[in-house]
């Protein structure tokens, strides 16, 4: 399967952050370069590392020496924030605030939400034989918070949200909510056949607001 240019992936992954829209005019109108560029200043730290992430993937695939290096340099000195070169990363994946370490054979799904202070990686000693080079694959629309830590070779579910400070060491059911060291599950959402109705109800609810802000 060919993989898209370059461009073409930053451009997916700056469309899918329009996803995280928090306020009126979060999100521009039209195509031309003040769009482009409103994408990037409105939060520098998500677009800047995504970026340089893609631009490191595409120099790794031609003759170049120093470039890898020189985004990772730039990625660590501007937005605090280490990806290993094992590391696949999803479109639109989305750092908030930078100050992120991923490492080890971990892979992260579709616009998945990495809060500051954030980790994940490896689990083990280097003097056990529990030190594998495999990390985590976390499914899309996950949300890991502040601080928290994701380490050894588990799955998070899609649509999965992981508590500030959390330290995630087991697999996570798609759509649970986990909190504390280490992490359990305090709530589990919609899955499968329950999630259509679920959005539905969901959908119902934003409708009856409108309508009572509307009257009010």
């Amino acid at each position: 399967m060919k993989q898209p240019g370059l461009l073409a992936s930053i451009r997916a992954d700056l469309l899918a952050h329009d996803r995280f829209a928090i306020g009126p005019g979060w999100v521009p109108e039209g195509s031309g370069i003040g769009a482009w560029w409103w994408r990037y200043r409105r939060n520098h730290h998500a677009a800047g590392i995504m970026i340089l992430y893609r631009l490191r993937e595409w120099a790794r695939r031609r003759p170049s020496a120093f470039l890898p290096a020189l985004c990772e340099r730039l990625m660590e000195i501007l937005h605090g924030t280490q990806i290993s070169r094992q590391v696949k990363l999803g479109v639109g994946v989305y750092f908030p605030h930078g100050d992120a370490h991923i490492h080890g054979e971990s892979t992260i799904g579709d616009c998945v939400i990495v809060g500051v202070h954030s980790g994940i990686g490896l689990r083990g000693s280097f003097f056990g034989d529990s030190m594998g080079t495999k990390g985590p694959a976390i499914g899309a629309y996950t949300r890991v918070g502040t601080g928290a830590k994701v380490l050894g070779s588990i799955t998070v579910g899609e649509r999965a949200v992981i508590g500030a400070g959390a330290v995630v060491i087991a697999d996570v059911p798609e759509a649970a909510t986990v909190v504390g060291v280490p992490a359990k599950v305090v709530r589990q959402g919609p899955v499968g056949d329950e999630l259509p109705a679920a959005l539905e109800r969901m959908q119902r609810l934003i409708e009856m607001g409108k309508m009572q802000a509307e009257d009010s």
